[in-house]
């Protein structure tokens, strides 16, 4: 998945409306496997204490330098920056880029996390169903061999998904399609363990999705 244009990116576009008080329209999430749903931008503006209980599960998880895999709006790099954590915010959105330099964030960096190197962290952040960046069950282990490039001797990886699938659109913005994989607890435990990482089950949510530590031995 490369850099979003801003005439394909409804989501950069939203929040940067929404932080900078335009409007909040309404996104709507597409799914060919489910009904449409409706996200607000301010979702993406979200206090710990609105997050999920899987999310503030991996924020008490994180530890070392960290990387946050599609940091949106900057709502998890905030609240680990003002914990004194170094924090990369890695996003393909310019316009969620712009945001979050706006709101604060200290190190923003506008990259595709397939082509992001020559890095090391202590945690790598994969949230608001992460494990989707494999866009397909194959590429899971590509996914996960990838990222163990980018982590320090003994780093982890707090990876979540769900039965949700975030294809956005508004009125007059669209997206392009793009593949996005939904799997399982025990495919995504299996594929881990399968490439080295030990994997710590932390959470669960009420609609099937839930948080795994990865961690390199």
């Amino acid at each position: 998945m490369s850099l979003i244009k801003k005439e394909n990116d409804p989501i950069g576009q939203a929040i940067w409306d929404y932080a900078n008080g335009i409007r909040e329209d309404s996104i709507v999430v597409n799914s060919e496997i489910a009904e449409d749903d409706v996200l607000l931008p301010s979702y993406f503006f979200r206090e710990y204490d609105q997050m999920p209980i899987q999310e503030q599960k991996a924020l008490s998880l994180c530890n070392g330098r960290i990387l946050d895999v599609g940091a949106g709006a900057g709502a998890h790099v905030l609240w680990l920056q003002e914990k004194g954590y170094d924090v990369d915010a890695l996003e393909i959105s310019k316009l969620s880029c712009d945001t979050m330099t706006k709101r604060g964030v200290k190190n923003v960096i506008l990259q595709d996390i397939w082509e992001y190197k020559d890095q090391k962290y202590d945690t790598i952040l994969m949230l608001m169903n992460g494990a989707g960046l494999a866009r397909t069950l194959p590429g899971l282990s590509t996914l996960l061999n990838h990222l163990k490039t980018l982590l320090n001797p003994k780093g982890k990886i707090l990876i979540d998904s769900s039965d949700l699938l975030y294809l956005f659109e508004d009125k007059t913005i669209v997206g392009l399609p793009f593949t996005w994989l939904f799997v399982d607890q025990e495919t995504l435990r299996d594929c881990a363990q399968s490439i080295g990482f030990k994997v710590c089950e932390t959470s669960k949510g009420d609609h099937y999705d839930f948080l795994l530590e990865l961690a390199l031995a």
